[in-house]
């Protein structure tokens, strides 16, 4: 097969189970369809969530083989019938899946990878526990010991690996809202492998795991322009600066990339609790200037009119890629009330990125790792 007609891989991958992977992979197939692309459904498991359920809508569902054994009928993804109805592209979701024995190839993913030699490309979700270099690992992070595994050199043969990223403290409350497992089996799911240290060491083997991917596909250098040419990150008086600067400042240090702290002074008029005085703006003002010092980045101040014009600019200064901010909290009185900085920076941002941070405070007698 020509380089030209070689099928496109795409990876949809996750922390964990519940994070939306097969719901997003859902959401950008229905995308194409309306552009024209010929899509699939080869296999989509929604675990009985209604609202995975409903995303299939429009998409025609090529239908399961069903296949017996030891005296039960268990249905798998057709890859032959795929193969004969030569989709444009097929959505094959848990490529880590084990086949009903009596099928073809054991594992879902060597199903995939003869429909790729077909010329069709595939959009397929996986968690990254299931790979197999890192299942040692996982086993020491969380002690749990996955069964199900596929081979690295599966992920190396994705033209592109998408991550379906969220909090752990946005998923356990997900589980617990019955969105992710049924009733009868959240306890044991939160007293085991969804305890908020098991998701945080996986969410940081997945963003890793990515960032490796990109190294290897464009080599060092390329992959650093390529992720991030230099991260800033604003703070100012209402928000919890520091743990965002020190989550930043690992952000960075995973990008290879270098950090700006830029403490944003608000104007006059802007209301904001924390704002009591001067002098108790400047002391935070000198504890976030010494941090940086700590950590070793650079810290400016920036105090303009208008404060997102503000940010703008010192980012452009500074050829910065993505800026990070704290999630907006809306506080005193509505008629005070302006639209959040944040939504002032992005509708004046153009390339740049900007990463929303979760600035919660880490809950008590735990150790906050990402």
């Amino acid at each position: 097969m020509n380089d030209e007609a070689r099928a496109k891989f795409t990876i949809f991958l996750g922390a964990a189970a519940g994070v939306g992977k097969t719901f997003g992979m859902l959401s950008e197939a229905r995308a194409q369809l309306k552009q024209g692309v010929g899509v699939k459904v080869g296999f989509i498991e929604t675990h009985g969530r209604a609202d995975t359920a409903e995303m299939i809508g429009p998409i025609q569902v090529i239908p399961r083989k069903k296949i017996e054994y030891r005296g039960n009928v268990f249905e798998e993804m057709d890859r032959d019938a795929i193969i004969d109805d030569h989709p444009q592209l097929v959505l094959i979701d848990e490529l880590a899946h084990t086949n009903v024995p009596g099928s073809r190839y054991k594992k879902r993913y060597e199903d995939i990878m003869e429909i790729l030699e077909h010329g069709i490309d595939v959009w397929s979700t996986v968690n990254i526990q299931h790979l197999e270099s890192l299942n040692v690992m996982v086993y020491e992070l969380t002690g749990v010991k996955v069964r199900e595994t596929f081979p690295d050199y599966v992920l190396e043969r994705a033209d592109e690996i998408r991550l379906i990223d969220i909090s752990p403290e946005a998923l356990i409350e997900r589980l617990k809202a019955g969105k992710v497992y049924p009733p009868g089996k959240i306890e044991n799911a939160l007293s085991n492998f969804f305890q908020k240290s098991n998701l945080a060491a996986l969410r940081e083997l997945s963003l890793r795991e990515v960032a490796d991917e990109v190294e290897e596909a464009v080599g060092p250098e390329e992959a650093q322009r390529a992720l991030v040419q230099r991260m800033m990150v604003c703070v100012g008086p209402e928000t919890n600066a520091q743990r965002i600067i020190r989550r930043s400042w690992r952000m960075a240090k995973r990008f290879n990339t270098d950090l700006t702290v830029a403490y944003v002074k608000r104007p006059p008029g802007w209301f904001s609790h924390a704002l009591s005085d001067s002098h108790e703006e400047e002391r935070r003002i000198e504890a976030i200037r010494e941090l940086s010092g700590v950590i070793g980045v650079e810290f400016v101040e920036i105090e303009a009119a208008e404060a997102a014009a503000g940010i703008v600019q010192t980012a452009q200064d500074r050829k910065v890629s993505l800026i990070v901010m704290g999630r907006p909290r809306r506080s005193g009185p509505a008629r005070f009330r302006r639209e959040p900085l944040i939504l002032q920076v992005l509708e004046k941002t153009g390339k740049v990125d900007v990463f929303v941070m979760n600035d919660e405070d880490t809950e008590p007698g735990q150790e906050e790792r990402s």
